[in-house]
């Protein structure tokens, strides 16, 4: 029998790539989405291709949640609905706190004694001094908030599995987030300077792809619910990313660094996901994209 997925944030970047994918794998999945979702053309393309395996759940204010959600049961949840920004205003405040806690709360709360397994996407910017709850900014507290609301139903519900699967930086192909790698690339292309932190900046990156078979070991596998660490081997040291690319390419990478101190991700405390490793060797990926361009 085909295991049936409920999703958040499948309109999002990782979540829109795993609902793809669990659509191909032959899972039947549901998201949940605001109303205004109903027009998003890549979610009715993947219904034209999926009528039989792809449903959504629409609500316009809260109080449907619990209406359409009551009486359903699934296998898996998987909640990826994040808002994140690096900083905040003051008026977002409500926003952050919508999309990261109230949201998923009470998707959760309508469905906790229906769903075998809950996974859940945090980050290591909750831990900043390596190990308990010291949030880099106020889109990590807000993480760190629902968190705590999981461990009230982990402990309600002994029957139910949940996961926490937290990670550093992610990266995958035609990346239209605002993150270093992406604004390298886009910078590259148009013959921009790109502005970097550090000349001695590392970041642990993993494979999009990496995080959604995490998914699967979850799903395919009786791991311990628990919170857990997805992280590759190594660090990408981004000077010797970027001397790497530059050596194999006739056009160059236009950079300015702006001071030399060592940055580096902060050591995990956490356990890696059991039966899980990452498989993509990241480093050589970003190379490609860029080694591609030229030619």
């Amino acid at each position: 029998m085909r295991k049936k997925i409920l999703i958040t944030g499948s309109s999002g970047f990782i979540g829109h790539i795993f609902l793809k994918d669990a659509l191909n794998k032959k899972y039947y999945v549901v998201d949940i989405l605001r109303t205004k979702n109903k027009k998003n053309r890549k979610l009715q393309r993947l219904k034209k291709l999926f009528p039989k395996s792809y449903k959504s759940i629409f609500f316009s204010k809260k109080r449907d949640i619990e209406k359409k959600l009551k009486n359903k049961n699934f296998d898996l949840v998987v909640n990826f609905a994040t808002l994140y920004k690096n900083s905040h205003l003051n008026s977002e405040i409500p926003e952050f706190i919508d999309s990261n806690i109230t949201f998923p709360s009470i998707v959760l709360d309508t469905i906790s004694s229906k769903v075998k397994k809950f996974i859940n996407f945090g980050t290591m910017m909750q831990h900043l001094d390596g190990q308990n709850h010291t949030p880099k900014n106020f889109y990590a507290s807000t993480k760190s908030s629902f968190e705590m609301i999981l461990n009230y139903y982990a402990f309600k519900n002994k029957k139910m599995k949940f996961y926490n699967l937290k990670l550093y930086e992610s990266f995958f192909e035609n990346d239209p987030r605002q993150k270093l790698i992406p604004t390298l690339f886009k910078n590259f292309k148009n013959n921009k300077i790109t502005k970097i932190n550090s000349k001695n900046l590392e970041l642990n990156i993993i494979h999009v792809n990496d995080i959604i078979n995490a998914i699967y070991t979850i799903i395919k596998h009786n791991v311990k619910s628990g919170t857990y660490c997805l992280k590759n081997h190594k660090n990408v040291k981004i000077k010797s990313l970027i001397k790497s690319i530059n050596n194999n390419s006739q056009k160059k990478i236009k950079i300015k660094f702006l001071q030399n101190k060592p940055i580096k991700p902060q050591k995990s405390f956490l356990k890696i996901l059991p039966k899980w490793k990452p498989d993509i060797k990241i480093q050589d990926k970003i190379e490609n994209i860029f080694l591609n361009e030229n030619n």
